[in-house]
């Protein structure tokens, strides 16, 4: 209601206010609560002295039988302040008087030695002897009666809270006034100032123009918090400004230094992207040249493997023609016998044998190149019986394996059948030998096995290749599907083996390879192979 959060002025006033008042407060508590011993003390004084001050004046009045002035001496005491009732009676019952709140009782106080003193809740009750010392009986004492003072606590509240009550009205009204100046102090001194320099923060915070808002005659000559924070919002103002200014320079140039990177980063992702085209062309024409040089290795080494039983076969042909036209000489001059008949039968028969042997041996070697290198130039899709077709593969490579002490050992499962790309395979199966041969036995020239394994896994074949060679170290390994990278670049290693490995596995084949090799304990490559579902023949 009075947007104490949304102003200064008040909310200082309240606080101020409620501080001056809190304080006042306190300060008639504790009048309150102190006044109030302070006038027990100032009755007791009082009765005291009206007791010392008229009772002798009361019994000189009995003794003389003077009851007006007796009557008189008690009004004159009843008349104190706090003195709310008077009861004065003799002890021969010729004389009682009762004044105050004390006139309608009926009690009579007996004959007391001493004052006897009362305070109770309601009152404080002094019940005093009257004495009278006779001048004419060699001054005796007499006890004539008695004096019953009464004191009501009202008394004493009501002057309590009267002052309480004036104490109370003075404040109020002292805190009004005090209100209404501070208020007035507060408004001229932080109020309107804070809300002229409010006013100019809003006005100036967001304009950036250094000649906004210099002159403000209300707070420029201020020396007080007030004029030292518009100073301080001006120089801050004035930093910003420089800021500003500066900032957009370092914009402008910024800008400026962005377009040039970024056409140079344009330039330099276009040429990046022309030789990354390029590489990939290169790549392509090393993996083909690779794939060729492996088939003209494949194709001269079936030629010079075909060579011998081909030259046996035409040997065996020539000494067969031979010994035909001996045995048909024979036969013109009647000079053939029967022995040389039957040594004409069996020389035919031997060479016959030799004959069919070498050509089926001949065209074996043919028909395994044929398939293979069919396969290797095709990425067709068939049905392959793995155990027959890594035989195949192997038997392709006796060329290069028979000068060599290098066994390989075929212990896939004949009764695996696989639908995949065979070209693939063989092209693997081609690299991982060849490169036991070069890397693993040194060209050869070191003796030892090598193993074919496969085994079926839901849909996936495994096909695990080892040999126990000289092993790879742990830089060898991290590096070895990575293209261009070998041991031997300098006895002409193209570092492409198995990075095409590495990818026919993973792209032709859709599946995965993991090489495992230590130091001098072989090399294990575990192919994971998806299974192919559909047509047999694609």
């Amino acid at each position: 209601m009075l947007q104490l959060r949304t102003h200064l002025a008040r909310r200082l006033m309240v606080y101020i206010t409620g501080s001056v008042f809190s304080a006042l407060l306190i300060n008639i508590a504790t009048q309150y609560l102190a006044l109030q011993p302070i006038l027990e003390g100032t009755r007791e004084r009082s009765v005291n002295a009206a007791i010392d001050n008229l009772a002798g004046l009361i019994s000189q009045s009995l003794w003389v039988y003077n009851e007006d002035a007796a009557e008189d001496a008690a009004q004159a005491m009843l008349r104190d302040q706090f003195i709310s009732g008077i009861v004065v009676n003799d002890h021969a019952d010729l004389f009682d008087f009762r004044a105050g709140d004390l006139a309608d009782t009926r009690h009579k106080n007996p004959q007391i030695e001493e004052s006897i003193r009362r305070e109770d809740l309601d009152a404080l009750t002094i019940v005093v002897p009257l004495i009278i010392q006779s001048d004419s009986n060699e001054g005796r004492i007499f006890n004539i009666g008695t004096l019953q003072i009464r004191s009501d606590n009202e008394l004493i509240n009501a002057q309590v809270n009267n002052l309480a009550r004036v104490t109370l009205a003075s404040t109020a009204l002292i805190i009004l006034l005090l209100q209404l100046l501070i208020y007035y102090l507060i408004r001229k001194t932080i109020a309107v100032p804070m809300d002229e320099l409010s006013g100019y923060v809003q006005s100036y915070a967001t304009n950036l123009n250094k000649d906004a808002g210099r002159d403000f005659p209300a707070l420029d000559h201020r020396q007080d918090e007030i004029g030292r924070l518009f100073k301080s919002f001006n120089e801050q103002r004035s930093e910003l400004i420089e800021r500003d200014q500066s900032l957009k320079e370092h914009r402008d140039a910024l800008e400026q230094t962005v377009t040039e990177r970024t056409a140079e980063l344009r330039q330099t992702n276009q040429s990046l992207v022309d030789s990354m085209d390029q590489l990939k062309r290169a790549q392509a024409e090393l993996i083909q040249n690779e794939k060729l040089v492996s088939l003209g290795t494949l194709v001269s080494g079936i030629a010079h493997e075909v060579n011998t039983p081909l030259g046996i076969s035409i040997t065996a042909s020539s000494h067969l023609e031979e010994e035909l036209r001996r045995t048909q000489i024979e036969l013109t001059d009647n000079r053939l016998t029967k022995s040389g008949f039957e040594n004409f039968l069996n020389e035919c028969n031997e060479t016959v044998a030799l004959l069919t042997g070498n050509l089926n041996r001949a065209a074996e070697l043919i028909k395994s190149f044929k398939k293979v290198a069919v396969d290797q130039s095709s990425d067709k899709v068939r049905l392959v019986e793995l155990h027959t077709y890594i035989d195949e593969i192997v038997l392709s490579l006796r060329p290069r394996l028979k000068r060599t002490d290098i066994e390989v050992h075929n212990e896939v499962d004949p009764l695996i059948e696989v639908i995949l790309s065979p070209g693939a395979l063989a092209q693997i199966i081609t690299n991982l030998i060849m490169n036991s041969v070069i890397h693993a036995f040194n060209d050869g020239e070191q003796p030892g096995n090598i193993w074919l394994s496969a085994s079926e896994q839901e849909d996936q074949l495994i096909l695990t290749y080892a040999d126990d060679g000289s092993g790879m170290d742990a830089q060898t390994l991290k590096h070895v599907y990575d293209p261009f990278f070998t041991t031997r670049r300098s006895e002409g290693g193209s570092g492409l083996g198995m990075n095409i490995v590495y990818n026919l596995v993973t792209s032709k084949l859709n599946g995965s390879i993991d090489t495992q090799s230590q130091p001098g304990q072989g090399v294990t490559i575990r192919m994971a192979i998806k299974k192919v579902t559909g047509s047999r023949n694609e």
